[in-house]
């Protein structure tokens, strides 16, 4: 008799510019691999970005799946795996391979980007968590090279505990999870730039100082905060004006963190499409000594330490501690699957999300 092969629905890109329903085929898990049920997808500003080329495809890749944070139930488990069953409830941080992206109704995944949930977490929050999560902790903690940290919250201040650091968009999402990681790890001045309506939420994340950043003094507000000029920067917009600004207020041996990749103009959705994952040296507003480090934080589990502990049990432990805040939601579960993540991607698209994690209901 024929084989019957199994398939299931996807959101992908299937041109530029071109988001279609499709049907893929629905893979067995691996070794220490997990098929997850998926529930809730992020929609994130990486997906427009191959939505609209400005990370470009090859013709031969499409149709490219979207979603890269997911919660679901784990729904079959591969040889060798250890941490999860059948029926566990996860998020997960999807990575960049077909069979694990999100916005499909079932992912294939390796167990190290799966985090279990606890039971008073609905699986609509978790879906915010793993991306903006592993962007910060990895910036802080790889990238930037703040000591890294084993256990939170830390029982005693870590050397430097109240040096400043600036966490420039801290409006956006993985800004709001760098500033909890902070706290957690006992830095005590963190100081986050972002539109006024965010700043008590901030504050009460963690930050010492928010100030807005269409201020026209911003800049000299962020130098008195700091008591100088500042040492250590996470940029989470990282287009052409945010690094013009940031530049104004950094020390000549600072080190500035880019979530790659570098937008054209002032916005983490660029109206041009131009987009680079390195720095151009005509761009470059750093005076000579300033360490620039473009982070890709799809790379992060070339770090065998976080790629072990970071989502299985450091993220694990947090959520089950009750210790990490989830993205405020904004909620797309009405009309088809199609019709949800299409809403979801002109939203994203527009740039009008100010602190908030736009989730498409998936199933």
């Amino acid at each position: 008799m024929p084989t019957t092969t199994r398939t299931h629905t996807a959101i992908a890109t299937i041109a530029k510019g071109v988001v279609e329903s499709v049907q893929f085929p629905t893979s067995e898990p691996g070794p220490e691999e997990v098929v997850v049920k998926v529930a809730y997808s992020a929609i994130v500003a990486p997906d427009v970005y191959m939505v609209e080329g400005v990370l470009p495809i090859s013709q031969e890749d499409y149709p490219v799946p979207l979603g890269i944070s997911i919660s679901g139930l784990v729904d079959a488990v591969g040889h060798g795996v250890t941490r999860l069953k059948e029926g566990d409830r996860v998020c997960a941080f999807t990575m960049l391979e077909q069979k694990s992206k999100g916005l499909q109704t079932k992912a294939v995944l390796h167990q190290t980007l799966c985090a279990q949930i606890p039971d008073d977490l609905t699986l609509e929050a978790a879906a915010t968590i793993p991306d903006n999560f592993v962007t910060a902790f990895y910036t802080l903690f790889n990238e930037l090279g703040l000591p890294p940290l084993k256990a939170f919250p830390v029982i005693s201040a870590p050397p430097g505990a109240d040096k400043p650091v600036l966490i420039y968009g801290a409006g956006a999402t993985t800004g709001q999870y760098a500033i909890q990681l902070l706290k957690l790890a006992g830095y005590t001045n963190v100081i986050a730039t972002a539109s006024s309506h965010n700043h008590d939420y901030l504050r009460s994340l963690g930050a010492r100082h928010t100030i807005d950043y269409r201020s026209p003094d911003m800049a000299d507000q962020i130098i008195r905060a700091a008591g100088g000029k500042v040492e250590l920067v996470m940029d989470c917009i990282s287009a052409e004006g945010t690094l013009k600004r940031v530049a104004q207020v950094v020390q000549s041996n600072a080190k500035v963190a880019l979530l790659l990749p570098v937008k054209e103009g002032d916005s983490v959705i660029t109206e041009s499409g131009r987009a680079w994952m390195e720095l151009p040296p005509d761009r470059n507003p750093f005076e000579e000594g300033v360490e620039v480090i473009g982070v890709r934080t799809f790379l992060y589990q070339e770090n065998e330490y976080l790629k072990e502990r970071l989502m299985p049990e450091i993220l694990a432990q947090l959520l089950k501690d009750g210790l990490i805040q989830p993205s405020r939601i904004r909620m797309f579960d009405q009309g088809t699957f199609l019709e949800r993540a299409l809403a979801a991607l002109e939203l994203m698209g527009s740039g009008k999300v100010s602190g908030e994690k736009v989730v498409v209901k998936v199933a």
